[in-house]
């Protein structure tokens, strides 16, 4: 993108390879995610990074290390590696190369593909972050807002694997077909009328906590479903943000993209059953759709394919 704008100023074009610092790694990319936060990237309205144009985008992705920077030290010419593109300064992976410090990638793991890892990072940590602000104990009922989105359905399968009882508020038919499939306690349509009542047969004496990954109206009479001292979490950007009742305590919070973060995300994640649900794919020069999708109704991630589409054009030329 030279400017911001709407979706359609991301165009594809060849610019030099980014060079690798000294604490970085060069990926070439395989995979990419594509967040519903790209779109405030691509209009300026969200500034992670003091922006130059022309600027490559993308927060998270996927690929192979084809070089390193003379200081670091975590990875070998290689290996495969997923990671968190926010906030570099040299651009995202929305590209064939992008060159990322090390402490912000992580070893794929053995159970996942690059489409899988790729689409992981931002949605994995952001996640993993709400799920270890509320400390809840195996067995605990917890309930997700917004759990067949990007963030949510990630929540739902780590949830489970620590043990938690988990209540599922999706969205649309497609959402809670995914949500159940990824093993759900108990599901409902955020707009059905019974969902209090639902959340009441669940949890009777009340949830023990509760992450919102979407805003609706603030799930004002939902959340007051909540026991006493709870705890309701929602990451910075939930809007409207959630209505939390006086007896509930309420935690905002980003994710976080350090080695131990990664680390203890890929150790849930080998626990599994584990998997990224991408409902969409596209090719790298489909960027501009991609963003335009992803702002509407959809479940799981959204991906763009790079190196598939490299390999191919190659072939022909």
């Amino acid at each position: 993108m030279d400017h911001f704008g709407e979706p359609d100023v991301v165009h594809t074009e060849t610019i030099p390879v980014p060079e690798v610092g000294k604490n970085q790694v060069l990926v070439r990319v395989v995979s990419a995610g594509v967040g519903t936060w790209d779109p405030e990237l691509v209009d300026g309205s969200f500034r992670d990074v003091e922006v130059r144009f022309p600027r490559v985008i993308g927060s998270d992705g996927a690929g192979t290390v084809v070089a390193a920077g003379s200081r670091a030290r975590r990875f070998a010419i290689g290996d495969r590696v997923y990671g968190w593109g926010l906030g570099n300064a040299k651009g995202g992976f929305f590209a064939e190369y992008a060159a990322i410090d090390e402490t912000e990638l992580a070893p794929i793991p053995s159970t996942l593909s690059f489409e899988e890892a790729g689409a992981l990072a931002v949605s994995g940590l952001t996640a993993l972050a709400g799920l270890e602000r509320l400390n809840l104990a195996e067995g605990d009922r917890l309930a997700i807002f917004g759990a067949s989105g990007g963030v949510g359905h990630v929540a739902v399968q780590l949830a489970k694997v620590m043990g938690l009882r988990v209540f599922g508020i999706a969205s649309q038919e497609d959402g809670v077909e995914l949500v159940r499939r990824l093993g759900a306690d108990a599901i409902v349509e955020g707009h059905s009328p019974t969902l209090v009542r639902e959340l009441k047969r669940f949890a009777p004496g009340g949830f023990d906590g509760a992450l919102v990954f979407a805003g609706a109206r603030g799930w004002k009479r939902a959340l007051e479903c909540m026991r006493r001292g709870a705890v309701v979490a929602y990451p910075n950007g939930v809007e409207p943000a959630p209505i939390v009742p006086r007896f509930v305590k309420h935690e905002v919070f980003d994710g976080e993209d350090s080695p131990a973060a990664f680390s203890r995300l890929n150790q849930l994640v080998a626990r599994g059953p584990f998997h990224v649900e991408i409902s969409r794919r596209y090719p790298l020069d489909a960027a501009a759709q991609a963003l335009r999708d992803v702002q509407h109704h959809h479940v799981g991630k959204l991906s763009l394919e790079i190196r598939r589409k490299v390999a191919r054009d190659r072939a022909r030329s």
